[in-house]
């Protein structure tokens, strides 16, 4: 049976490394809070179109048989989708500070359009018009953007309460260290399942955000199972562990706080709850849990 110290030492190396996999894996996963959110209303015949809300990249598809010519910024032919596929004007001034990706299906094409730029500092809602060219036909495509508000933070800085009460407890009366551990893991647990599945199911959701999800879920089942299985002490070390892993998930998802659209399958208020409570019984778990680490450190005898 290993001691206290060398169980102690194992979780917390364990969740040392830990910490640095999800905020690594997720600044390649695009964002997963954005200020604005942009619609499309008016789509020609044979065109269908969509905003990426992630980046506010624009794809444009033309239906097959048909052509369609994107001008650009100065009303210049700026990208062809025709049978042959699609062709970039290079000539173009739009299509030399236009950043593109082509898809190998040759009737779409995605780019960033300053058109869908951001709003003047005190402009709410604006509208976005680019126009095309259909069958030899003038046209446009156009849509709105809207700044959408960030909501009070209070109601999530209230939520802490009961969180930080917990922690005063369990630092006060030993018996109740190990229900606290107990609640506050579980409640970590559940707590980076919604938040993985919310933000990995989205559908502006990439693989890498995948694999990220996929990691915290599994990284915090370990910590659970030796949250369920061990004794007072390893309960309550093993609950600060996963504490270490929400504080580090949660710090990725800050920016939910921050801006107005939540990049998330779940309700915008509810994925920021899960983010709070992921935050908040994360600290308290790690606190209780750094402070059963030290009195166990105190408590073992020195050896001769």
């Amino acid at each position: 049976m290993p001691t206290p110290r060398r169980l102690a030492l194992l979780v917390t190396v364990v969740a040392a490394l830990l910490v640095p996999a999800p905020a690594g894996a997720h600044v390649r996963t695009g964002s997963v809070a954005v200020t604005y959110r942009v619609g499309v209303e008016h789509v020609p015949r044979f065109v269908s179109a969509s905003v990426y809300p992630g980046d506010r990249a624009l794809r444009v598809t033309a239906a097959p048989g048909h052509t369609v010519v994107v001008l650009g910024y100065l009303g210049e032919p700026f990208l062809r989708i025709d049978p042959r596929g699609v062709t970039v004007i290079r000539a173009s001034p739009t299509a030399q500070s236009a950043r593109l990706k082509l898809r190998s299906s040759g009737r779409s094409v995605i780019w960033h359009d300053a058109r869908l730029g951001d709003l003047g500092p005190n402009v709410r809602r604006g509208r976005w018009t680019i126009g095309l060219v259909v069958d030899g036909r003038p046209t446009r495509l156009s849509g709105t953007i809207e700044r959408v508000p960030v909501p009070s933070s209070w109601p999530w800085i209230a939520l802490g309460v009961p969180f930080v009460a917990a922690a005063v407890v369990a630092l006060r009366r030993r018996r109740a260290i190990e229900p606290a551990a107990l609640v506050l893991g579980a409640l970590i647990g559940a707590a980076i399942a919604a938040t993985a599945a919310g933000f990995a199911f989205d559908a502006n959701a990439s693989e890498g955000r995948w694999v990220e999800a996929g990691n915290e879920v599994v990284f915090a089942a370990v910590a659970l199972v030796v949250l369920a299985r061990g004794r007072a002490e390893t309960r309550a070390l093993a609950a600060g562990a996963l504490g270490l892993l929400g504080l580090a998930v949660g710090a990725t998802k800050i920016p939910v706080f921050t801006h107005g659209v939540v990049l998330s399958l779940l309700p915008a208020d509810v994925a920021r709850a899960a983010v709070a409570v992921m935050l908040w019984s994360s600290a308290a778990a790690a606190t209780v849990g750094a402070a059963v680490f030290a009195r166990t450190l105190d408590d073992e005898p020195e050896s001769v």
